[in-house]
C-alpha cells in the first residue's frame, strides 16, 4: 500500500471528547490564527475546554486544532500537554463499554508520544515495510531517516557510537511532507547488547529541505 492511502484511511471514531490542554498560551500556530480557528469551528463543542468558574474557554487544545511546532532538535512536540476527557463525551457512545474501549486507545496512543498509531492526530502506521516506497523500499526508507536521527545524536553525545540495526515498525504524520516516527533496534556500542530506539523526523514535501531530525532516545526514556 502506498504511504498516501495509508495517510487517508478513514476516522471511525467519534472525536469531540478528548483535548490535549496546556496551561501556557499556545507559541506555535499555523497560517490561520487562533481566533480565527475559533470562529470556524464555534460549533464544535468538543473544540475548547472550559477551565475557569465563569465558563470562559481558556487556550486549550484538542486533536482537531493541535498544531506542531516547528521542528527543533531534542524537543518533543508532546511535552507541556496533557489528555483531557470532556465530562458529556460518554453521550457520543452506545455504551459504556465501548467509551471506556475509546478512552483506553486514546490514552495509551497520546502516553506513546505518536510511536503508536494515533489516528485522532492524523499518525498513521506504515505497513508492509518491505515494499517499495519511492525507489526503495519502506524498511530501507525508514532506516535511511533513522540513521539520520542516530547521526545528529551522535554528535551530540561522543560518549556513545549508536547505530541502526533494523526497523521495528514505522509512522507518519502527512503535512508540508511527513512526520516521521520510527521504532527500531539498535546497539549503542560494537558488539553492544540490541536496545529498542525511538527516532522522530520530518522529511519535508518536495525534498525542499534535507530531512530534520527531531529527536533520537533508548525507547525505555520516553517521558
Amino acid at each position: 500500500m502506498k504511504p498516501e492511502e495509508d495517510a487517508k484511511r478513514a476516522l471511525t471514531e467519534v472525536d469531540s471528547d478528548s483535548s490535549v490542554s496546556k496551561k501556557t498560551k499556545i507559541e506555535d500556530q499555523d497560517e490561520t490564527s487562533m481566533e480565527e480557528e475559533e470562529e470556524s469551528e464555534s460549533d464544535n463543542e468538543g473544540l475548547w475546554s472550559v477551565d475557569g468558574d465563569d465558563g470562559a474557554s481558556s487556550p486549550t487544545i484538542n486533536y482537531l486544532n493541535f498544531q506542531d511546532p516547528e521542528p527543533e532538535w531534542d524537543k518533543d512536540s508532546y511535552d507541556g500537554y496533557e489528555l483531557e476527557f470532556d465530562h458529556d463525551g460518554r453521550e457520543c457512545f452506545s455504551s459504556d463499554k465501548a467509551y471506556a474501549e475509546f478512552r483506553e486507545f486514546k490514552t495509551k496512543a497520546f502516553q506513546n508520544r505518536g510511536f503508536l498509531e494515533d489516528p485522532y492526530r492524523s499518525i498513521f502506521p506504515i505497513r508492509d515495510l518491505d515494499d517499495l516506497w519511492t525507489t526503495t523500499t519502506k524498511r530501507e526508507y525508514l532506516t535511511n531517516i533513522a540513521s539520520v536521527c542516530v547521526k545528529k545524536l551522535n554528535e551530540q553525545d561522543t560518549s556513545k557510537c549508536v547505530e541502526v540495526v533494523s526497523i521495528v515498525r514505522g509512522n507518519l504524520k502527512p503535512g508540508g511532507g511527513w512526520k516521521l516516527y520510527i521504532t527500531f533496534m539498535a546497539r549503542e556500542y560494537p558488539d553492544g547488547p540490541l536496545v529498542e530506539y525511538q527516532a522522530k523526523a520530518m522529511d519535508f514535501a518536495g525534498h525542499k529541505k534535507p530531512v530534520f531530525p527531531i529527536l533520537c532516545r533508548p525507547a525505555s526514556s520516553m517521558p
